[in-house]
């Protein structure tokens, strides 16, 4: 069954101790990971010619949504097995559950720690975190293309402006975290907080399902062009927190908790989401000065590189 995998998520991530180590030690190992973090089929759908057409006529035929359903049958679970001992997956915990299928295992649900200091900023998931820097004209850059959050949000879609969405995070922190196949799928919110009128309701964009690898993101838009839902949170510590989830190849549903149009409360912690099927991406906006990076996460992050992360790791602190 072919479902895309990243191997360099589990076997070369940039690693907590690696880091803590030195900036130095933590900048080569993440230059290591970032150089080989696509997976042969995406060096081939993405990085070649011929390629580019087969994932495009797969991308036309709806082969990731086909390949979603056939996930979600209990003939599936015959793939669950190897999958684990493919990537290396850790099972502690689950000895003796029955999954249902591979969306039923991809999408199980752990017991979650967190740093619970009012004044940390935590990981919402498993990831590789990127950071980029948000201009004051609202633009930033990655992997060789240059964003607006007006693309992020596209505000008039649902009768809001610019001010009440990408203007508010000028001047910012964009924080990419990137999960891979291996990661656990589940994500949290990085703050007490709600959500509150339009902006705190869960908006769903439709688009397309290009893979979220590095290398998929030098050839295409893959953060305004992906399917994505956003909403702005109201934290107690961190202001005003846009949360971005953007699906990946294969990856047929973006699930969030908490329903849209209502003014609802949060805790830091608590299960905000899921990701169905393979890697995805969360991004997170934080508005100028709102934060300040760990160390190591800045050093390791400085020339675009990843560090792994873990949920509910600390990696920053509020101002």
């Amino acid at each position: 069954m072919a479902v895309e995998t990243d191997k360099a998520c589990a076997n070369k991530e940039v690693t907590r101790a690696a880091a803590m180590a030195g900036a130095k030690t933590g900048q080569k190992a993440s230059k290591t990971d970032h150089a080989g973090a696509n997976d042969s089929s995406v060096r081939f759908m993405y990085g070649t010619r011929f390629g580019r057409i087969v994932l495009h006529t797969a991308l036309f035929l709806r082969i990731p949504a086909l390949l979603g359903a056939l996930l979600r049958t209990p003939l599936s679970r015959l793939y669950i097995p190897s999958f684990i001992r493919k990537n290396g997956i850790d099972m502690t915990g689950f000895e003796g559950v029955v999954f249902h299928s591979f969306n039923d295992f991809f999408t199980r649900k752990k017991a979650v720690s967190f740093d619970a200091a009012p004044d940390a900023l935590i990981a919402p998931a498993d990831s590789l975190l990127s950071v980029y820097q948000i201009t004051d004209e609202a633009r930033f850059h990655i992997k060789g293309f240059d964003y607006t959050l007006q693309d992020f949000f596209e505000p008039e879609r649902f009768g809001l402006t610019a001010a009440e969405t990408a203007a508010r995070f000028s001047g910012g922190t964009c924080l990419v975290f990137r999960l891979c196949a291996t990661d656990y799928h589940r994500y949290c919110y990085i703050d007490d907080g709600r959500h509150s009128g339009i902006p705190g309701e869960n908006h769903f964009i439709p688009g397309t399902l290009y893979s979220v690898q590095p290398l998929a993101a030098e050839k295409f838009r893959i953060y305004t062009k992906n399917r994505r839902s956003w909403t702005i949170m109201h934290t107690e510590h961190f202001g005003d927190v846009a949360q971005i989830e953007v699906g990946a190849f294969s990856v047929g549903g973006i699930v969030n908790h908490k329903p849209a149009g209502t003014e609802t409360a949060f805790r830091k912690g608590e299960e905000k989401g899921y990701f169905d099927l393979h890697g995805s991406t969360i991004v997170l906006l934080l508005q100028k000065d709102a934060a300040v990076l760990n160390a190591d996460v800045s050093a390791v992050c400085a020339d675009g590189s990843e560090y792994r992360v873990r949920i509910g790791e600390k990696i920053g602190v509020s101002r």
